[in-house]
């Protein structure tokens, strides 16, 4: 909860007028990076046995022998090569291009009292997917203007207007284009279905009935478009009435403008030509479709009051800078939301009006205030000793009158010890450092009182068997999330030490910091037991610890006239834990995020729990006996426990760290980064899903040939143990079943992976052309860079899924949680030019 304070470009003479002219563009080619490893082996089939319509690859091994696949339509059948096409997703993916241009003018009146900047910039990019399913176009103008009005008045603003539209590629499962990625058959060629007006390359008589589509299909009919426009900046004046004072206030201002339209055709195979479906019909993809509609207007304005004192007393040993100032923030929204079901148009026609089901209409808004008085005194003694002293005290408009006043101060001291030590070439600067602070923060809004939504009665499943209005009857309905007047704002404490040494007059140096960090009284939405009426409660949380080490090391090991090599190195290491949970929570523990199938033990949960670390997972697991061996059930299957255990997995990377690099000959600067991440868990549902298929590589154990569960035994009926000795078969679908439902003996623990990783992230080579050269040509500056981003990517070995960043699971911790079916990640090549007039 610190500041980040951003430095725009303001106007500035050129090198022979009172203008310049500067030119900044470049091209990205984006090209998929990392995806899953599927086998080979073994083609389209269930249980072991050759089929036809099958969307799994747990047939008999590839032979090379010409196959029928597909059902017969119209007296015509599919035929391939029974084998492998070992690139068929690979090869689904384009290469992406996006290209960036800015134009920017900047100058000064001759009297250089009045300074100005204009850019426009366009970016526009068509990704990794064919089509342009996947593009986005933005459109910026900016204006920086300030003029001296007189020597004791500054006025200056910033004014920026942006569009941009978006075409997206759903993810999840169903009809979409990655869950058709992943459940496609390894002999089947997914470029061969690029004309989607084949029927065998539609819903009419695509091969597989069971849920997916031709991702070719579902890209040129599912429908994800986002429009946005935004208007932000500030207006600023700035009075000194004297040479140390300096009085300011500033209006800030930015307003969002978005909407987004969601599709999903209406499916309806026409079966009149269907000569055999093969034992299933193809109007199992018949889908009434959906339009969805999302309106968004947003603002947020602040008003800043602020006074700056600047002065040296004693001689200028004691050196005085005091901020004070006055934050009002006001932050608005209003939202509508619509969908309709059962289309009268299929697809293309994405408007509310096309459906003949209205199943939602909502409409909200909110509004929040805060207000807040803050100071900051730093104190400098003989440019040696500082004392940095901070109070901020906010009034919020989302919590309760008796709780929306609250206090935190900090403090930092620092000494500069090096300043009393004779002067050396060894240790040239070292200084130590302690910190204490707090910050605050408020609550959503309307989480301090009840509020009300139009009425509906549920059945079964959760689906509506009565909404409102109904027969010209409107009713409201309480929400069954229960609200608190008695929320406490939440509140970090944080304590740190550290010192920073350079060596060798700046050639070596090392940070080094430690921390103890606390936050009390969170503010969640917690599950409430259904009987009191509520699903939720409003609630503060107990209190969460954070403690941990940061160090940085830099060195310059090669120094010359022309070639210079810096290098550094980072660590850092957290150990998270929550220290104690609500009195009133049901099971001592908070759910932040789930995957479940009700009714079975197929779920995997994430928890905060006391004395565990955040987000700890829960889930199912194997049985094994007090010597470690796992137990098996009649059929020779894995007993998994009755209850979700903790697996003692949770998020939290161990430590993680990096390096960077600068090599720079004369003009030249070669440049890399690594980042290492290490330790940590997270749910794939990719993982699952190829499993479920028989396309992972993981899916091919023991050649899927008949075996024992090793080491396992099976309980004898009287309480004991005897070794056993039932095989798991192919033919049975025994061998399948350990596979997906069992997670190859591991429970429900087959979903978590490793979420260790190391990145090459970015690779540059910058030219900055020489000055005398482009002086020649009229130019006052100009650079050339090469880059490669997300260059390399090193997983885990168990991990041979996803790239572990990757999530569609939102924000914060709940994107911790890890994927479900998320599109793969890419590797980015480019180069950008930049020209100064």
């Amino acid at each position: 909860n610190g500041v980040i304070i951003i430095t725009t470009k303001s106007g500035k003479k050129g090198f022979d007028r009172n203008f310049t002219l500067e030119y900044n563009g470049g091209v990205q080619l984006r090209q998929v990076s990392y995806l899953p490893k599927f086998q080979n082996d073994f083609g389209q089939g269930w249980n072991g046995v050759q089929t036809f319509i099958e969307n799994g690859s747990w047939g008999p091994k590839f032979d090379g022998s010409l196959q029928p696949y597909g059902p017969i339509w119209n007296n015509m059948q599919l035929l391939h090569k029974y084998e492998a096409v070992p690139s068929n997703v690979k090869d689904f993916f384009d290469i992406g291009v996006s290209h960036n241009h800015s134009i920017a003018m900047s100058g000064q009146s001759d009297d250089s009292k009045l300074a100005y900047y204009l850019s426009y910039s366009y970016t526009a990019d068509d990704g990794i997917i064919p089509t342009d399913a996947d593009t986005y176009k933005r459109n910026t103008i900016s204006t920086r203007t300030s003029y001296d009005a007189a020597s004791w008045l500054k006025i200056s603003s910033s004014i920026n207007f942006a569009t941009s539209k978006t075409d997206m590629v759903s993810q999840y499962q169903g009809t979409t284009m990655i869950d058709g990625l992943y459940e496609i058959i390894r002999d089947v060629s997914l470029i061969d279905k690029k004309d989607i007006t084949d029927p065998f390359n539609n819903p009419t008589a695509y091969f597989t009935p069971y849920g997916i589509t031709n991702p070719y299909w579902a890209i040129a009919n599912n429908y994800n478009h986002l429009d946005s426009k935004q208007v932000y900046g500030k207006i600023q004046a700035d009075i000194k009435p004297f040479e140390q004072l300096t009085l300011t206030y500033r209006y800030g201002f930015d307003y969002t403008d978005m909407d987004r339209k969601l599709g999903k055709p209406q499916i309806v195979v026409d079966t009149s030509l269907m000569t055999n479906d093969q034992g299933y019909s193809p109007d199992n993809l018949n889908e009434d479709g959906y339009v969805y509609a999302h309106y968004r207007r947003a603002y947020e304005t602040n008003h800043d009051f602020l006074a700056n004192y600047t002065d040296r007393f004693f001689d200028d040993e004691l050196d005085v800078n005091l901020t004070a100032g006055l934050n009002v923030n006001e932050r608005a929204n209003t939202e509508m939301q619509g969908e309709t079901d059962v289309l009268t148009f299929y697809t293309g026609f994405w408007d509310l009006s096309n459906g003949a089901t209205k199943t939602t209409l909502e409409e909200s808004q909110s509004k929040r205030r805060l207000v807040g008085l803050f100071a900051d005194l730093t104190l400098g003694w003989k440019d040696m000793l500082y004392l940095d002293l901070t109070a901020r005290n906010d009034w919020s408009s989302t919590l309760p009158l008796a709780n929306n006043n609250y206090f935190y101060p900090g403090a930092t001291l620092s000494w500069i010890f090096t300043n009393v030590l004779p002067k050396n070439n060894f240790l040239t600067f070292g200084k130590i450092r302690l910190a204490y602070g707090k910050t605050g923060n408020d609550a959503s809004p309307y989480y301090t009182q009840s509020v009300f939504g139009q009425g509906s009665i549920r059945g079964i499943y959760g689906l509506d068997m009565l909404s409102f209005p109904f027969n010209g009857v409107n009713a409201f309905l309480r929400s069954t999330r229960l609200a608190s007047n008695e929320l406490r704002p939440e509140m970090t404490s944080e304590f740190e030490v550290g010192t920073n040494l350079q060596f060798f007059n700046g050639r070596f140096g090392v940070d080094f910091a430690y921390y103890d960090r606390t936050t009390t009284d969170q503010i969640f939405t917690l599950p409430s037991e259904p009987a009191t009426g509520y699903s939720t409660m409003v609630t503060n949380f107990g209190s969460v610890n954070n403690k941990g080490i940061e160090l940085l090391v830099t060195a310059t090991p090669i120094q010359t006239r022309d070639f210079r090599w810096d290098l550094s190195v980072n660590f850092a290491r957290n150990k998270n834990l929550v220290v104690s949970m609500p009195e009133s929570l049901e099971g001592g523990r908070v759910d932040l995020n789930r995957f479940a199938t009700s009714g079975t033990k197929d779920s995997v949960h994430m928890y905060a729990e006391k004395g565990s670390p955040m987000g700890v997972f829960y889930t199912y697991v194997p049985l094994y006996t007090d010597d470690g061996r796992p137990i098996v059930d009649e059929l020779g299957m894995p007993v998994l426990s009755d209850d979700e255990v903790n697996t003692g997995l949770d998020v939290n990377n161990k430590w993680t760290g990096g390096a960077s690099t600068d090599l720079t000959w004369r003009s030249l600067t070669l440049s890399a980064t690594l980042d290492v991440h290490y330790g940590g868990t997270m749910f794939s549902r990719s993982k699952n899903i190829l499993e479920f298929t028989g396309n992972g590589y993981i899916t091919t154990y023991n050649d899927r040939r008949p075996f024992v569960i090793p080491n396992s035994v099976v309980s004898d009926g009287n309480g004991g143990y005897v070794e056993n000795t039932i095989p798991i078969y192919m033919s049975d679908s025994s061998y399948q079943n350990w596979q997906d439902d069992y997670g190859a003996g591991e429970g429900r623990l087959y979903y978590l992976i490793d979420r260790s990783y190391a990145k090459l992230r970015n690779v540059s080579l910058t030219w900055t052309v020489p000055q005398k050269w482009v002086n020649k040509i009229g130019f006052s500056g100009a650079s050339i860079t090469a880059f490669c981003n997300n260059a390399f990517t090193w997983t885990a070995a168990s991990n041979i899924f996803v790239d572990p960043e990757s999530t569609n699971e939102g924000t914060d911790l709940a994107a911790l949680f890890g994927e479900t079916y998320v599109n793969p990640s890419c590797r980015i090549w480019g180069f950008n030019l930049g020209i100064k007039f």
